[in-house]
């Protein structure tokens, strides 16, 4: 969300009071462009992870230049722990860090939308630019609200100096007193350090407590099975459906202890296959050959044999009629003649 300044925005007749942290990224905008995207997406990660603990109802990231705003309405206090890890996670970017307590209003702008506006949010962006790099400097305002809040919290910022900004306006500044937040702080400190002690303590203990105990022997060491392969011809050999290589020149293969199908293939011959189950570091040794098949005898082409006539009965010489003897030659004598003229007449 863009903070869009007074004179552009119409603002809430309704301000409301709210802690502002401006973190500004120093000497920004003479970096090359390249490096403001590496520096702003740095400072985006650090807000993402600083406001992380406190409600999305309660807190609002806002556009400043050379940087960002956060606004909080949980409180002073939350607002100075929340500043205070943004300063912590801080690491190689050179932060300015201002912090203020006044009133912040929306607004809207036609350009860049809505946002929040007020003193509140244009007192902490000067304060901003009146830390150094890695410093945390507040305003009277914040120092006041947060008496009022947490009175021992507000013995962790002292009293820094005058700002005159460049509306010749003063700022009473107030900076973050080591000092008191180490003295406020060492209670935890003492009881991490005891934590800590104690917990070194038990280890130690522990440690010489299993010397007394006798040792659980180790189980033994996993060891590969081992296949030592005798193929002939050749054969491809598989296990578990992934090619080994070919055998010969493959003599042996090794494979994780547990059950295992092996294949061997020959192309001219029906694949031979195993299902193993081996131990630790067992061997075994499979031996197999393929044998090439049989060419086939040729068979003589068979004889054609001459189709022979179907049997028939044998052929019988036909019938003919019986010869009629020749009439005897009559003889030509006067009486034979006679005797023909009587029968052709009749007589």
């Amino acid at each position: 969300m863009a903070a869009p300044t007074a004179e552009s925005g119409s603002t809430s007749p309704l301000p409301t009071l709210a802690s502002v942290i401006v973190l500004k990224l120093r000497e920004f905008t003479r970096q090359p462009v390249i490096e403001q995207v590496r520096l702003k997406a740095a400072l985006e990660t650090l807000v993402r992870v600083a406001i992380e603990p406190l409600p999305a109802a309660e807190r609002a990231v806002l556009d400043v230049p050379d940087g960002l705003a956060l606004v909080v309405l949980g409180g002073p206090g939350q607002a100075l722990d929340l500043a205070l890890r943004a300063q912590a996670a801080a690491a190689d970017l050179l932060l300015c860090i201002g912090v203020n307590h006044g009133p912040v209003m929306t607004a809207s702008e036609a350009l860049r939308g809505p946002g929040l506006v007020g003193d509140g949010l244009a007192s902490a962006v000067t304060l901003a630019n009146a830390a150094a790099p890695g410093r945390l400097v507040a305003s009277r305002s914040f120092h006041e609200a947060l008496k009022d809040a947490a009175p021992a919290r507000a013995a962790e910022l002292r009293r820094a100096g005058v700002y005159t900004d460049a509306n010749v306006r003063t700022h009473e500044l107030f900076a973050l007193d080591r000092r008191t937040v180490l003295v406020r702080r060492w209670p935890l400190i003492v009881f991490g350090m005891f934590t800590v002690a104690a917990i070194f303590g038990a280890g130690f203990w522990a440690r010489h407590a299993r010397l007394d105990v006798p040792p659980i022997p180790q189980p033994p060491p996993v060891l590969p099975a081992v296949i030592h392969l005798d193929i002939t011809p050749r054969g491809d050999v598989y296990t578990d459906g992934v090619l080994q290589g070919s055998s010969p020149p493959l003599t042996e293969i090794e494979v994780y202890p547990g059950p295992h199908t092996i294949e061997v293939r020959n192309a001219a011959n029906p694949p031979l296959r195993l299902e193993l189950s081996l131990g630790s570091g067992e061997k075994m040794t499979i031996t197999h050959s393929f044998v090439a098949p049989r060419p086939q005898a040729e068979t003589p082409p068979r004889k054609s044999t001459p189709k022979t006539a179907p049997k028939t009965a044998p052929k019988t010489a036909p019938k003919t009629a019986p010869k009629k003897e020749k009439p005897p030659e009559r003889s030509n004598t006067p009486r034979d003649l006679w005797r023909q003229f009587r029968r052709d007449v009749g007589f």
